[in-house]
Formats: structure tokens, sequence, C-alpha cells
């Protein structure tokens, strides 16, 4: 079978710790030694809503200037062609100098503090005027020598570039700061068209050639053009300020037949679709920079009304750690039919079997690392349920014997138990839900009739009372996750076999059918919320794709379906597990490759289930 690298052409490196994380580790995956733990660096790439323009305007084209957090706004049109600059610091837009020309469809190159603004529509036409600003105020150089306008431009204040435009033109100019000279023509010419980089290394893509839309691609080399790979989308009018350089930029928003939200990502090669436009508009204003940070303002709707809408673009490295097991401290008592409650790091676990077979009621608490014996259970039982924290828990329901269902409950505050009021029915092999003064039990076995029930009964923290509402079917070993008003359920045994793949979740009063799992299970564990659960091991039937009695899968639910995560190291059933509201937790004891197991297997869940990629080995 494949490996790693048979598929992506690249190996697995292993590392002492994880190495500083750049943009040039996007993608890479590797094994950190000390972890246990393979891990991946992703990109996470989202727009967000910025603080709006001073004022609404749009026909920005080349009006954007800088970075996220360094930008300038410049010119472009309201109820009228403006003069305004606006400066943008991250958080908010304020007032910065006015343009000594009023103009929109400007070229722009450089920073917030060293700007460029060449030619333009103005009040009376095309301009060849070109200004220079200096973070305060705006300055006329030397006149472009022709007019132009809704073109696209790049680099910096002295050594800026403007090419194409109305017309359309494919005409190159170069500035050094002082003078302006007469540069390679576009293979493709075109207005308003997307560009980013420098004078001696600019990309061109999209834009109008007459009446229609482009999604060529150029590059510039300081002399002359080159075709490369088009974008995704034909589209003009979009951010023509896009963020970075030629190997690294980002182009967004647009019109093709009416305004869109495409964002495309440009590597230097190869166009990819990015997250999209929270507003779909055309005509607006873009900047950023190479490392995938981008500001969209402003802009304009079909119907021609102006935005002062601003949003952000960010894209980070984030690790994304895969699921795994590591082993834990070893139970003092080695048992099966054991229950536990707790998260990872703080854990009770009481009752259960021990050999030769008889109960016990052995309690012991995990600090993390190494299992202590604490106070007993007032009697000795097995294969009841557990709830709560490590020092505020609930221990109901149960077996003493076969056949023998007592129904007791006792209250475990971290020192010492006490007893609570009996089930309202008595049951063993069991779901419950909640905390020690708010719990709800679903289902299990009992000791007449088909020798499981439908019965739901609440926990107030004194007394059990029936629930007005049933399963919706008899159940006994299911296993859930959640609260007592939220709650998702899976697995189980129900008359007469094998077991069922149906899962439900339960809102407080009534229950709704969820997605199946993808395979039946009982006296398996569980543990997380709701939208979020792992289940794993107990027994589960060959024939459906299950690895039968003492399995070792584990599966992930997400709130909608199901995936398969990482398999526990051992197979077993019957054994104790936490109860954590998240997705890291441990099982500890059992029925697998002894009938009483006492080692401990600590789980540590995706960092990003929607996100990370699975990674497995073969």
């Amino acid at each position: 079978m494949a490996d790693y690298a048979d598929i992506y052409g690249k190996r697995v490196k292993e590392f002492t710790d994880d190495p500083t994380l750049n943009s040039s580790y996007e993608g890479q995956v590797w094994y950190n030694e000390n972890s246990g733990t393979l891990r991946s660096a992703v990109a996470i790439e989202a727009w967000s809503s910025g603080s709006n323009l001073i004022t609404a305007k749009a026909r920005y084209t080349q009006g954007g200037v800088g970075t996220q957090t360094a930008a300038l706004a410049v010119g472009g049109y309201s109820t009228g062609i403006v003069t305004e600059t606006e400066e943008y610091n991250g958080s908010g837009w304020s007032a910065g100098g006015a343009l000594g020309t009023g103009r929109y469809g400007i070229y722009t190159a450089g920073t917030q503090t060293a700007g460029l603004a060449a030619t333009g529509k103005g009040p009376p036409g095309v301009v060849t005027n070109v200004e220079e600003y200096n973070g305060s105020s705006w300055s006329e150089v030397n006149n472009n020598s022709t007019g132009r306008f809704l073109g696209s431009s790049c680099g910096t204040q002295t050594a800026g570039l403007i090419y194409g435009g109305a017309g359309p033109n494919n005409q190159t100019e170069e500035y050094d700061g002082t003078n302006w000279t007469n540069g390679g023509n576009l293979n493709t010419a075109r207005n308003t068209g997307f560009s980013s980089g420098t004078q001696t290394a600019g990309l061109i893509a999209g834009g109008g050639p007459g009446s229609g839309n482009t999604a060529a691609s150029e590059h510039y080399d300081g002399s002359s053009w080159t075709t490369v790979n088009s974008m995704n989308t034909a589209r003009r009018s979009g951010a023509p300020s896009i963020a970075g350089l030629r190997t690294s930029s980002l182009a967004f928003g647009g019109f093709t037949t009416t305004m869109v939200t495409n964002t495309e990502a440009y590597d230097g090669t190869t166009w990819t679709n990015s997250p999209t436009l929270g507003t779909a508009r055309y005509g607006l204003g873009g900047a950023g920079d190479s490392s995938g940070s981008a500001l969209a303002f402003g802009g304009q709707n079909n119907s021609g009304t102006t935005y002062s809408l601003t949003e952000e673009f960010t894209k980070s490295i984030n690790t994304i750690t895969g699921a795994a097991w590591a082993s834990g401290g070893n139970l003092n008592t080695g048992r099966y039919g054991l229950r536990g409650t707790g998260t990872q790091t703080a854990m009770v676990v009481a009752g259960g079997n021990v050999p030769p077979n008889s109960n016990t009621a052995v309690a012991e608490e995990y600090n993390g690392s190494s299992w202590t014996n604490t106070t007993s259970l007032p009697a000795v039982i097995q294969d009841g349920n557990m709830t709560g924290t490590e020092t505020a828990s609930i221990y109901a329901g149960g077996t003493i014997n076969p056949g023998s269902y007592p129904g007791n409950t006792n209250a475990y505050n971290g020192s010492s138990w006490t007893s609570g009021g009996n089930m309202n029915t008595d049951v063993s092999q069991y779901g419950l839900t909640g905390t020690s003064t708010a719990a709800v039990a679903f289902g299990g076995y009992i000791g007449s009739g088909p020798g499981r029930t439908a019965d739901v009964q609440n926990y107030n923290g004194s007394s059990w009372t029936a629930n007005p509402t049933s399963l919706p079917a008899v159940r006994g070993l299911l296993r859930t996750a959640g609260t007592q008003t939220a709650t998702f359920m899976a697995g189980g045994n129900a008359p007469p076999g094998p077991q069922p793949v149906t899962s439900f979740s339960y809102d407080g009063s009534s229950f709704s059918s969820e997605a199946d799992s993808i395979v039946g299970m009982d006296d398996h564990g569980a543990w997380g919320t709701a939208t979020e659960a792992y289940f794993m091991g107990g027994d589960q039937p060959t024939g459906t794709g299950g690895t039968g009695p003492k399995a070792v899968n584990n599966f992930y639910y997400n709130g909608t379906s199901w995936v398969t995560s990482v398999n526990m190291t051992t197979g077993k059933n019957t054994f104790g597990f936490s109860k954590s509201p998240n997705t890291a937790g441990l099982v500890c004891g059992g029925n697998g490759p002894s009938a009483h197991m006492n080692t401990t297997e600590e789980f540590t869940g995706e960092t990003s289930v929607a996100t990370a990629k699975t990674l497995t080995t073969s």
C-alpha cells in the first residue's frame, strides 16, 4: 500500500520539537518525537469585517496603497469626484492629506508614507497629474506625458510601473521618482485589471478588453510582458491593487455580468480559489502584502450604490495535531465493568469486577500521570454509571451479582461517599449524562421483561424521577456525550441484535434522530459534547465493518456526520472512560487481552477536525 511519500512526493520529517512555523512550512508534515504525534502546518484564511470608510466611495481603481494595517484610500467617486485620502491603521480610518487634483481610476503605488498617485480622471477629464505622498500631504511632481485612467500599477514611489487603461490600452510606463519612460507593451490590452509586484517583477490579471472580460495573466520582467496561467474567473473592476508580490498575491471582487465575491490567490504560477468576500462589489480599493494579508474597501453594487464597507483578509499558519493515543499510568486494581468520570487529568473510577470473578468497591483517582486509591464505594458493584467531576460525581445503578439491580445512588465529594436516592427504574449498563446534581439516565438493563428498557429518568442531586418521554427504542449498553439538556447518544444493545447504528440527540425534553454511526457498537466508551464527540472500542458486528468484540475502532461525530479517527492501541470492552467535555480523554481497565486489565490510554483529539487532514500509516 502507498505511503505518504508515494502519494505526496515528500517524506515525513522527524523533529525533537516542532519547527518554527512560517509560510515555507505550509503543508509540511512532521513527526514530533517528544509528543509522539504527527503534525502538519495548514493555512487558515478568512475575510472579516473591518471599520468602515469615513466616506462611501467607488471607482477607486488603483486607489489603494499599502498593507492591511497601514493603507491609503486615494481619491475615487462618491456623489462626485473626490480629493479625499483616508488612512487605515488596522482598526480604523482617519482623514489624510487631500489630493491636489481630485480623480478616480488612479494609478497608485508605494506605501502609506511614500505613496504615488498618477493620472486618472478628474472633473476636467483625463489628467496627466502625478503626486507623491509623504504620510501627511501630497505634492505635485513631474506630470506623465500621456493621460490615462482605469489601468493597473505596482511598485514604489521611486520605482513605479503603470500599464493598461481605458481604451483599452496596452502601454506600459516606468517611473524612477522623477521621470517617465516607456516599457514593453502588454500582450492583451485591457483596463481595470488586477495587479501587484515591483517595477521589474510585475503582474497583471483579468480586466476588460473592450466590453468583455478576460482571465489572462501576464508577468513583467522590467522590459517585456509574458503570458502565464490565467485566473479561474474572468472579470474586471475588482480591487486592482492586489495584495503582495508577483509570486504571492491576492485578487478579490469585481464584475463578470454581475458583481462577484470571488477571491483568488496566486503563487507565481497558479491561481487558486480562496474564501470569498463577505459583500459582493466592484470598483473597490485594495491593499496588502506578500504574507497573505489584504484589505478591501469601498466599491459599489449593480445599482450604483457606493459602499463604505471594509473587509480584512488574514492568512495564518496553524499547527494541526493529528489525533493520537498514548500510554498513561496503570490502575492499582486491574478490573472490568468499572465506571469513571472527569477529565484526562482529573478523573475518578469506581467499582468493577476483579479476579477471579467478583465485584469490588475500590475507587481510584487519576492526576494525569498516575492512579491513587481513594475512599471506596459503600458497597461492591459493577456496570453502574458515573457522571460529574472528580470531586463532585455520582455512581448510580449497576449489579451486585447476576440479575440483581439495586439502583443505589452514591455521591462523591472528592474524599467521601454519601447515599442518594434509589433510581426510579433500577438499571445497569445504561447511558448517563450531566452533573452530580442535574443528570439524566437513558435505557439500560433491567431484571424483567425484555431485559432492557427505554425509560428515561432525571436526577436532581437527591432523588430520581421518571421522565415523561422515553428512548425511541429499548436499549442497553448505549453511551452518551454532552449535558443534561444537550446529549448525543450512539450504540447500545437492542433485542434481538446486532448492535444498532442509529444515533439520537436529546434536548432535555425530546429526541431527534441523527446520522447513523459508521458501525454498530455497544459496551464502548464516549466523551465530548452533543456536537463534537468520540466513541471508541466496545463490541462491534464484524459483518458490518466493525472489528468485533474488544474493538479498537474510534469514531468522531461532528454534529452532522461521522468520520474514522485514530484507533486505540488495544481493543477492549466494558472499560472505564472519562466524561471530558472536549476532545481529550482516557480509557482504563476493561476486558481485552486479559479479562482484568489495569492499563490506561490517553487520547488527544485532532486540533481541528474540520480542517485537519487525516494521516494514516500502512
